[in-house]
């Protein structure tokens, strides 16, 4: 059994020196999905919301207004330093804390939210577990991930070598995130994944964005391609020169592709749910952790 906690399975550390950019990045280009779908959820003044994986405080500062004054936000991390440093309103409750390691939160709430978060860890079903139960009965939990495998790249005539290179190199950040035990298709497995735990009303929604050379899309990728170069260049097929040929490009307002898409996937507990029978039901899919 895996016994790492959170923040040593994560990718991304916060130590990286330009990871509060990439994270800027990725607020940009994913937090008007993420609106639609808090807003498609009816999240309402009053209510009480956890933000697991909260990052850089985007979701959580969204939750804060939809909420309101007499409402509850608490943003999970293992590593708050971001969050503390976000200016986020009084009412969210910035808590350090890995699920993995220093075990279940305290109480339920109304919904349950994470971003780009069980994906990257080898254990994420254990800690959907935690993030089922912690949704109160009646309450929602909304995952929201990359499907990583479904990028497809905008037709170009005539074609350009800097998509095919952009590709193989999409190709290779898939190939590093799985030897860290990311599961690229776990957005697939997302709707089954919470019927297995009981939840009912599954619904989904795939959000895709053009990547436009010089885009906020585009600087996402730049930086996380950045973060990656030295596992790319060491375990993948790509060379120096085609990994800084396709971040180049990524600065040219005359390239296109589309990004993988983000889908956000929710379910509502059951009024009369209890807590998640872990030894009977059948995990669906096989993960990569």
């Amino acid at each position: 059994m895996n016994t790492r906690s959170a923040a040593e399975s994560y990718t991304f550390a916060p130590e990286w020196y330009a990871e509060r950019e990439r994270l800027d990045s990725l607020e940009g280009l994913w937090d008007p999905s993420s609106w639609r779908a808090l807003r498609k959820l009816g999240v309402s003044a009053g209510s009480s919301c956890l933000d697991v994986g909260a990052g850089g405080g985007s979701v959580s500062r969204m939750l804060a207004d939809l909420v309101g004054p007499e409402g509850r936000v608490v943003a999970l991390d293992s590593d708050t330093g971001f969050l503390e440093q976000a200016g986020l309103p009084e009412r969210v409750e910035i808590r350090a804390h890995d699920l993995l390691s220093d075990g279940p939160v305290a109480g339920t709430f109304d919904l349950v939210h994470a971003r780009m978060t069980l994906s990257h860890l080898p254990q994420r079903e254990q800690v959907l577990d935690q993030l089922v139960e912690l949704c109160a009965p009646g309450g929602r939990v909304l995952l929201s991930e990359f499907d990583a495998e479904g990028a497809s790249l905008a037709e170009q005539t005539p074609p350009r070598d800097d998509v095919e290179r952009f590709q193989r190199v999409h190709d290779a950040v898939v190939a590093v995130l799985a030897r860290n035990g990311c599961d690229s298709r776990f957005a697939h497995r997302m709707p089954a994944a919470l019927a297995a735990r009981g939840l009912t009303e599954i619904d989904a929604s795939p959000d895709g964005e053009l990547v436009r050379g010089g885009s906020t899309a585009a600087e996402f990728y730049r930086h996380t391609f950045l973060r990656l170069r030295e596992p790319i260049l060491e375990h993948t097929p790509v060379d120096g020169e085609t990994f800084d040929l396709v971040r180049e490009s990524l600065k040219d307002p005359d390239f296109v592709a589309l990004s993988a898409p983000l889908v956000s996937v929710w379910g509502k507990r059951d009024e009369n749910s209890g807590a998640v029978d872990r030894s009977a039901r059948r995990r669906p899919g096989r993960s990569a952790g």
